[in-house]
């Protein structure tokens, strides 16, 4: 993952064509990369029978594809009727994706299972090995049945009746976070001491892993969803130590059970040894369900934060309190993750942007759907009044894949903001809003850091 300045263009690279040598017409990827066949995953053997990869029989682009410089596409380049259509886009991978950025057309292929999130030998990946979309076991990567039976699972420790139980301990986590910022003294870089640690350490509690530990996790959680073109190892080594770290956990865990969010995987795992679609876990699927909610814990909520303070107070507004439509504003305007998962479409589909043909594959553009101009008024400015005839905005995503942690997240950006807005009523950035690092080019975008005074 890269960094620059806000709003301060990043030289191109080179762009290669669709016939890079590289990659080959059928994805590029052997089929030794196999996921599990169980619950309609695709049998490796049927694998060429089946769906060709993303770049076959798409037309040559004139020598090259828009690559976001070697990292995730901007979804500023792709808002809705600015690129035209489905525009082709390469992504790390070397795959090639159609960007869909209307809103209602993502809308539609997050719902429609005829646009396929499951893993598949030489499918789509957005990164070159060892990101978040090439992990056989997780939750991302998987359709029904087998995403529901693991969904199912954990969806009970999210509900809005769990997460407003945990609201007491948000609020004291927050303020302990805003004692040390106080402590500490100005200028103090706000990720670092309070975006991030609060959601890290909520996420940590609710699973029942160790929070001395979260730096580790913040360093493999943002490696994992990373997507350069040069990081393919480093991501793989990284993933190999965490899943070692999980593992270990859990094994010291049924020693010693408790009553919080990994026991209770635990307790799934060993109702299912084989994890055989009846309702329990295979070892793999317990391990890379902990490091998604670990990583999709805090990562996401933690640049929000970040983004919402620079949005209100850099752009002069400090409201005078933190209700649930600034929230809802705040995850339209400042939307953490640009893109959703890519997904495959496994037959002909309309979409408003026109045809998508079995076998392509369509990368949903969640930051520019939310400023969808046919459903947002004025959607590049920031307004937690205005009426959006009840469309809401796809933050979280939609369909089977909406956010297991959509509850806990906005009540964590809404206790953030209420909290220094209470602690620090002159609050603001240390330097100016173009200096401030930005993180582009990964899944997670948003501030590297932000320093600030008061």
């Amino acid at each position: 993952m890269t960094s620059r300045v806000r709003g301060r263009p990043v030289p191109a690279t080179p762009r290669r064509a669709l016939g890079d040598p590289r990659r080959s017409t059928s994805g590029g990827r052997s089929a030794s990369m196999e996921g599990p066949d169980e619950g309609g995953a695709m049998d490796p053997e049927r694998a060429a029978d089946h769906l060709p990869g993303t770049t076959g029989g798409l037309p040559d682009a004139n020598g090259g594809l828009p690559d976001a410089n070697g990292g995730l596409p901007d979804a500023t380049g792709y808002l809705p009727g600015a690129a035209g259509g489905l525009p082709q886009v390469r992504v790390p991978s070397g795959d090639v994706m159609r960007a869909v950025s209307a809103h209602a057309d993502v809308r539609q292929v997050l719902a429609d299972p005829r646009f396929s999130r499951e893993l598949r030998p030489g499918g789509p990946r957005l990164a070159r090995g060892g990101d978040v979309s090439d992990d056989p076991y997780s939750l991302l990567n998987m359709d029904p049945p087998r995403h529901t039976r693991l969904r199912r699972i954990v969806a009970g420790a999210f509900t809005p009746r769990r997460t407003a139980a945990w609201r007491p301990r948000v609020e004291a986590v927050a303020a302990e976070l805003a004692d040390g910022m106080d402590a500490q003294g100005p200028p103090c870089d706000l990720l670092a001491a309070f975006a991030f640690p609060l959601p890290v350490r909520v996420v940590c509690e609710v699973l029942g892993v160790p929070d001395a530990d979260r730096e580790r996790f913040r360093a493999w959680a943002d490696t994992a969803l990373s997507t350069g073109t040069d990081g393919a190892a480093r991501r793989s080594a990284s993933g190999a130590e965490f899943r070692r770290y999980v593992e270990e956990f859990v094994a010291a865990r049924r020693d010693a059970p408790g009553d919080a969010l990994i026991d209770v995987l635990i307790a799934a795992r060993d109702e299912g040894e084989d994890g055989d679609g009846d309702g329990g876990l295979s070892g793999p699927e317990l391990v890379s369900l902990v490091i998604n909610l670990i990583s999709a814990g805090h990562e996401t909520t933690a640049h929000l934060v970040a983004s919402a303070v620079l949005t209100l107070v850099a752009g002069g507004r400090r409201p005078a309190a933190v209700d649930a439509r600034l929230v809802e504003e705040v995850l339209r305007h400042d939307t953490p993750a640009a893109v959703a998962m890519p997904r495959l479409a496994t037959e002909d589909a309309e979409l408003s942007g026109g045809t998508v043909r079995a076998g392509e594959t369509v990368l949903p553009m969640l930051a520019a759907a939310n400023r969808d101009a046919a459903v947002f008024a004025d959607p590049g400015s920031f307004a937690p009044d205005r009426p959006t005839g009840g469309a809401s905005h796809l933050t979280f995503g939609h369909g089977p894949h909406f956010c297991l942690g959509a509850n806990l997240a906005r009540q964590e950006v809404e206790v953030a903001l209420g909290t220094l807005a209470a602690r620090f009523p002159k609050l603001e950035p240390a330097v100016p809003a173009d200096e401030v690092p930005w993180r582009t080019g990964g899944i997670v975008s948003g501030p590297a850091a932000l320093p600030v005074r008061w």
